[in-house]
């Protein structure tokens, strides 16, 4: 059996072309038997990600990322393994063969799928029913929350019934048994006796990102508690590994965030408005599996919980969450200890659209002054104490100064003063000597910086014809002498001759350092991986440049000018993390 499976793989990797696949997800260029594109894990504006057609294999040299055909779909539609096989079969028109189950596997399988079946029928029986006269007060509880028909079609929302066992027999009425349905957690077993899980409540169905119905979050209709209540844990449903709306979410290639909420009316509130991207928990604290999920559709999440203190105080728990899953994280603030449903029905699409994401940092920097009065010295001492050991964790030295510097303003302490504090030193100007007091002497050759050295090697790269065609462009040098060389030799002109042209110099030197950068790598891959790493910092350095021209241009800015500037700065920041 295992040879028949992987003769099977053999023949599905033979009729499938990863080009093709890719291609169905990403814009590619072909450059002779390589294909270029931007990489669909994570955000960039040059293309980095590569699938070479003859080993049928793809690598971003940005995030690292690559593997074969299945680990393509396994990545992008976020399937296990043999769900992957199943799409791609069914793509090349093969029939998957069966693989051999022990009893106790083939019985896990058949008792996951008879749950998914209960849930699905429970989802729709719920559908049915808040249509009917039995389901008026659900219906007009969502009308009241500013929902219509269609929305209520579009998240297939639903009304269980009031009585105890309504759902539990009409489901045993449509052949599922009645462990199963303990087992889906649509029904509980009291003293022998069994009675619905969901009573008197507007359902929520929770969907995964294949489209199949995990559990159900209901909202009680009367006084009954909690007011929210979640399906069980089951076989096929974890709050841990799941997010409200994911549905929705894999069909939102290309977003530029996920926003992130916390009830399901906010998550609904806003897709009715038409803004994308957004999931909630499902009545847990977020969990850092839900924030490796989230990451894998956007590289950068916006939390959009409650703006009272509770849903102040979560937010402060998620972004740690997600700073220690190195998830970029910024938070949206709503006026007057709004929630979001409550700002969407209030002021609409247009006003969310205008409201400015705040940088984590700057979030944790305004709670920090919760509770103190920055008008006395003891206020301004406690808030330095507080926002410095915040800052202990900022790695960045850029965004440190920045933060530094909102901390100074605030509390009228010196710069030195709070590094101090923070236990790190501001950079410091060199201090500029006269020659007079200098002896003159010969200095020792220097060694290139890294990002000139990355230069020279995409020349000796170049030279030892060891990058594809489209790797590399002439835009990527900022250094005069490499771009001539790597123009000219583009151009098909022999190193000997570009260096001939030379006088003897500086240029000279340059050059001849260039073409002898090192001992290059002979196999073809890891040449490759050399010169992603070269462009990587090449790119680095150009984003510390951009990075402190903004910053200079920030310490005179004020107003509507400082917000984007400050919008412009925490982009770069983000970009700058990915390297």
């Amino acid at each position: 059996m295992a040879q028949q499976f992987s003769e099977f793989l053999a023949e599905l990797n033979a009729r499938v072309h990863l080009e093709d696949v890719v291609g169905e997800y990403v814009q590619l260029k072909q450059k002779g038997h390589r294909y270029w594109g931007l990489c669909p894990f994570h955000s960039e504006k040059s293309p980095s990600f590569s699938v070479d057609a003859d080993a049928q294999l793809y690598y971003c040299f940005g995030c690292h990322k690559g593997g074969n055909l299945i680990h393509f779909v396994m990545e992008m539609e976020r399937m296990e393994f043999i769900d992957a096989v199943k799409l791609l079969a069914e793509r090349a028109g093969l029939e998957l063969p069966d693989r051999p189950r022990d009893a106790d596997s083939q019985a896990a399988a058949q008792l996951r799928e008879a749950v998914y079946e209960a849930n699905h029928a429970a989802a729709m029986f719920f559908h049915r029913r808040i249509w009917s006269s039995e389901g008026a007060s659900a219906r007009d509880y969502l009308y009241r929350r500013g929902l219509n028909d269609a929305d209520i079609k579009h998240f297939g929302l639903g009304a269980s019934p009031a009585g105890w066992g309504e759902t539990f027999e009409e489901l045993r009425k449509q052949g599922f048994e009645r462990e199963t349905l303990l087992k889906a957690g649509l029904a509980v077993d009291k003293n022998g006796k069994t009675f619905d899980m969901f009573r008197d409540r507007v359902m929520f169905p929770i969907i995964s990102a294949q489209g199949r119905v995990l559990g159900f979050g209901g909202r009680a209709m009367g006084e009954a508690q909690p007011k929210y209540l979640n399906t069980s844990e089951t076989i096929v449903f974890n709050k841990r590994l799941n997010l409200y709306c994911m549905n929705w979410l894999k069909k939102e290639r290309g977003i530029a965030r996920v926003v992130l909420v916390e009830g399901y009316m906010d998550a609904v509130s806003l897709r009715r408005h038409g803004v994308e991207g957004v999931v909630a928990t499902l009545g847990t604290a977020l969990t850092p599996e839900q924030a490796s999920l989230m990451a894998r559709y956007a590289p950068e999440i916006w939390i959009s919980y409650d703006g009272d203190s509770a849903g102040q105080k979560a937010t402060l728990r998620a972004l740690d969450i997600l700073e220690a899953q190195n998830v970029r994280a910024r938070v949206i603030l709503y006026p007057d200890g709004m929630d979001p449903d409550d700002f969407m029905r209030a002021q609409g699409a247009q006003a969310f659209a205008q409201l400015a994401p705040m940088d984590a940092y700057e979030f944790r920097l305004l709670r920090a002054q919760d509770g103190l009065d920055l008008a006395t010295q003891e206020g301004r001492t406690q808030y330095a104490l507080t926002a410095c050991g915040i800052l202990k964790r900022v790695k960045n030295p850029v965004e440190l100064e920045n933060y530094v510097a909102i901390v100074a303003q605030r509390t009228g302490f010196e710069r030195d003063v709070l590094y101090r504090q923070i236990g790190t030193a501001p950079v410091q100007k060199p201090v500029e000597r006269s020659p007079a007091v200098r002896p003159r002497r010969v200095a020792p050759p220097k060694s290139p910086p890294d990002y000139v050295l990355a230069q020279q090697r995409l020349v000796a790269l170049k030279a030892a014809n060891l990058l594809p065609e489209g790797t590399v462009c002439p835009e990527d040098f900022d250094d005069a002498v490499c771009r001539a060389l790597f123009e000219g030799l583009s151009a098909g002109r022999t190193p000997g001759e570009l260096v001939g042209e030379m006088a003897e110099g500086e240029d000279r030197a340059t050059a001849l350092g260039a073409l002898e950068c090192e001992a290059l790598p002979q196999d073809a891959a890891v040449a490759l991986e050399m010169a992603g790493q070269c462009l990587a910092s090449i790119r680095r350095r150009r984003l510390e440049e951009q990075i402190a021209a903004l910053r200079q241009a920030l310490s005179t800015a004020q107003g509507a000018q400082r917000r984007e500037l400050l919008e412009r700065l925490n982009g770069l920041l983000a970009e700058l993390d990915r390297f």
